[in-house]
């Protein structure tokens, strides 16, 4: 799976706009319908490759900043882009059939709040997509992450590479349905559904 690449980061700097689906980020949508709701907005360019059958959008991210620029990618598509935090996002329980976070997880403050708001507004059997950095499963590579991880996230938008993102996953209640790791730049990531 190391081919699959480095998606961009969703924080506040320079983001390389694509004008093709990584295979990352195809298999991240596959399938997908419904409404949708994603955490973290990036530039908003990825809004344009969703399935057809995705009828609803909705993107939250507490950067007003990003916000805007993901409004300007979007390039007249039915997304309702919303400012908010991670943690109390304005969208109602039980709205959406997936909820799809591309290297978010790895970046917000609390994860285990923003894990419960994912649960609140999915509705019963909905999908969380996920692609995120988790912590090495090499002993020497987890600890160094350890390491440079408050520096790290200083410089990466609050990105953590060291969290064991799977387990706050299952333990917000999700059963993992397919989960495939891969390692790009020497960072573990995973790339995976879970249902409610």
């Amino acid at each position: 799976m190391s081919s699959l690449g480095m998606e961009q980061f969703h924080h506040p700097r320079a983001v390389c706009q694509r004008s093709r689906l990584t295979p990352a980020r195809e298999s991240l949508m596959r399938g997908l319908s419904g409404a949708v709701m994603e955490m973290g907005v990036g530039d908003g360019v990825k809004f344009r490759f969703y399935p057809a059958e995705v009828r609803e959008i909705t993107a939250v991210d507490p950067d007003p900043g990003l916000c805007e620029t993901a409004r300007e990618g979007c390039g007249g598509l039915p997304v309702r882009v919303l400012t908010g935090s991670f943690s109390a996002m304005p969208v109602p329980d039980g709205s959406v059939d997936a909820v799809v976070c591309s290297l978010t997880l790895c970046a917000v403050p609390r994860q285990d709040e923003a894990l419960r708001e994912i649960v609140r507004v999915l509705k019963p059997g909905g999908e969380l997509r996920f692609y995120e950095h988790v912590r090495s499963a090499n002993p020497v590579v987890a600890f160094t992450e350890r390491l440079v991880g408050p520096l790290w996230a200083q410089s990466s938008g609050g990105c953590h590479p060291a969290r064991d993102t799977l387990r706050a996953i299952t333990s917000a209640g999700f059963t993992l349905d397919r989960v495939d790791r891969f390692d790009f730049d020497r960072i573990a990531h995973v790339l995976g559904v879970a249902r409610r």
